[in-house]
């Protein structure tokens, strides 16, 4: 379920003298779209849905549509969509992922983040692989 996009969150309770603070899910898909090209292994953020049972890698501008958001009692849970790169290890991968998006969107915004789910649409041989014939 995908939350609508006047939903918001209130970092750190929101409320301040001066008035109060919203974090729109756009810029959190931001967020979490940079920590997870960060990572090791990570080719590309990939489309939620296969082409032809092939994952497709987002560009730039559509970045966000791989990343999904769902804000449940000022908690977060974040579902990220990628491709990684052949002969890694997947579970150390998205690992590393989860990690480091907690990390970023709890230090940026003072939410707790309950989940980040990991869905690899595809393994694909990096741009320094070739393959042997």
């Amino acid at each position: 379920m995908r939350m609508p996009k006047a939903s918001a969150i209130q970092p750190q309770h929101g409320s301040h003298p001066l008035g109060k603070i919203e974090v729109l899910p756009n810029a959190i898909h931001s967020i979490a779209v940079e920590a997870t090209l960060a990572c090791y292994g990570v080719l590309g953020i990939a489309s939620p849905h296969l082409r032809n049972g092939q994952a497709v890698i987002l560009a730039p501008e559509q970045r966000n549509q791989g990343v999904r958001i769902q804000i449940h009692n000022e908690q977060l849970t974040i579902d990220i969509y990628v491709a990684l790169e052949y002969g890694l290890r997947i579970s150390e991968i998205a690992h590393n992922i989860m990690s480091a998006v907690k990390f970023s969107v709890e230090k940026m915004l003072g939410t707790p983040v309950t989940q980040v789910n990991i869905n690899v649409q595809g393994l694909i041989h990096g741009p320094g692989l070739t393959e042997k014939k």
